[in-house]
């Protein structure tokens, strides 16, 4: 029992602290080096815009973290949420958090699913399926919900 608590709170606190550190990197990118999205403002640049900027490197950083035994299989679920909680606290300030975290609860449930898929593919000996499907559902989303 003791074990299942351990790696649990290992996986959860390896998303928040995955999502931490692109966080930092993006800030650093984007607001101190000036680097604004080399892509134009049209449906195909905000489509490769989500895919490249986005989608690869977040799920590249949940994939890595995976592969590296933080949120194996079965906890795979709990990387997932500590990720999506992690940007739902980085992206919004505490004030904001709980009228915008209706807004949120999508992105949270989507890190909980594409962390599961890359988990279980990763089980079955089939990592980059999963994280070719996670990469596909998570710029789904993001054109949607943009």
């Amino acid at each position: 029992m003791r074990k299942h608590i351990y790696n649990g709170l290992i996986a959860f606190f390896g998303g928040v602290f995955g999502v931490s550190i692109i966080f930092i990197v993006f800030y650093l990118i984007s607001e101190v080096g000036h680097f604004k999205s080399p892509f134009p403002a049209t449906l195909l640049g905000y489509f490769l815009h989500f895919l490249i900027l986005v989608s690869l490197v977040e799920e590249g950083v949940k994939f890595l973290l995976i592969k590296r035994n933080i949120g194996q299989f079965p906890y795979g679920f709990l990387l997932g949420f500590g990720f999506g909680i992690g940007e739902a606290f980085l992206k919004y300030p505490f004030f904001e958090i709980i009228t915008n975290f209706t807004n949120k609860s999508g992105a949270i449930v989507l890190h909980i699913i594409t962390a599961s898929i890359i988990c279980y593919f990763i089980k079955k000996n089939k990592p980059i399926s999963g994280f070719l499907i996670a990469v596909i559902l998570h710029t789904a989303f993001n054109l949607l919900v943009y």
